[in-house]
């Protein structure tokens, strides 16, 4: 099979990494979805249903195949059929889970993998998929492994041989198990002389800009998915804190960074007073339009 790239047409969406490469094409032909992975796979689902069918090169191996499918198809198919997702890692607290969103090569999974040797499970590398109930967000488990930059898994002396790390929960089935997200953490970098690592707690508004800064959903979409997906992001923002860890690039910071979140989450268990976030503006879809 060829390199599985699809012809260009006027529905077609081309999705880039951080440098501009392309990595995926998706579009909706009829009730269908379709991911191209240039090289790799062709994957088709719809928004009824459980299936998703596959058309993989013959030379294409099979890991990667599965890999891109926990990592990027699943996901997208769920939301697609009416959760979100986020693109974060994260890890499980006593309570629950605690997400880590930022940009590509923020330090995401370096950061979770910290925790993890700090006594944190792993939870989700790079995605977190997550659905309302009772107005507060439910994280969903899927199968991931965890990939680490060549200097961190130096510094966790992990095999760098390897592409991505295993994981856990990485034979866990998808939904097989769901936490509450109890806290998610914004991870910013920031220079010159600012302090290595500095927590922050956001306001209303400015928890929505973060969910919506790192929301990933399948385009296009139709209006009822949209409203669903912004009414969604609202009641994670009134029901869930969000704070923003800003910290000086460098693993050397790794442990301040590591210290600062462990401390956050502690005081968001042990704050009684921090329970009095969750609702503080019923009128909050009204405020923000």
């Amino acid at each position: 099979m060829e390199a599985l790239v699809p012809p260009p047409t006027r529905t077609l969406n081309v999705w880039r990494d951080i440098r501009g490469a392309v990595f995926a094409y998706a579009e909706v032909v009829g009730d269908e979805y379709c991911m191209h992975l240039p090289g790799l796979a062709r994957f088709r689902f719809s928004n009824r249903g459980d299936e998703i069918a596959a058309d993989v090169g013959s030379e294409v191996n099979e890991e990667l195949v599965v890999d891109a499918y926990h990592r990027n198809v699943l996901p997208m198919a769920l939301q697609v059929r009416g959760r979100e997702v986020l693109h974060a890692s994260a890890v499980r607290s006593p309570t629950g889970v605690v997400a880590l969103c930022g940009i590509s090569e923020t330090g995401k999974s370096t950061i979770a993998f910290g925790l993890n040797r700090r006594g944190y499970p792993l939870w989700a590398d790079d995605v977190v998929v997550f659905e309302m109930s009772d107005s507060r967000g439910l994280a969903i488990s899927l199968p991931f492994n965890i990939r680490l930059r060549p200097s961190a898994a130096a510094l966790f002396e992990v095999d760098t041989t390897r592409e991505s790390t295993p994981a856990d929960n990485d034979e866990v089935l998808p939904g097989a198990e769901t936490s509450p997200l109890v806290a998610i953490c914004a991870l910013r970098r920031t220079n010159g002389a600012s302090p290595p690592v500095a927590v922050r707690r956001l306001s209303l508004v400015e928890s929505f800009a973060v969910f919506l800064e790192h929301a990933c959903c399948f385009v296009p979409q139709n209006e009822e998915r949209k409203r669903q997906m912004i009414h969604n992001y609202l009641d994670l923002a009134a029901g869930t804190p969000v704070f923003e860890i800003c910290f000086q690039a460098g693993l050397e910071n790794l442990p301040d960074i590591l210290d600062a979140i462990e401390e956050m989450v502690g005081k968001t268990i042990a704050d009684e007073s921090s329970l009095q976030y969750l609702y503080p503006e019923p009128n909050l879809h009204k405020a923000l339009g």
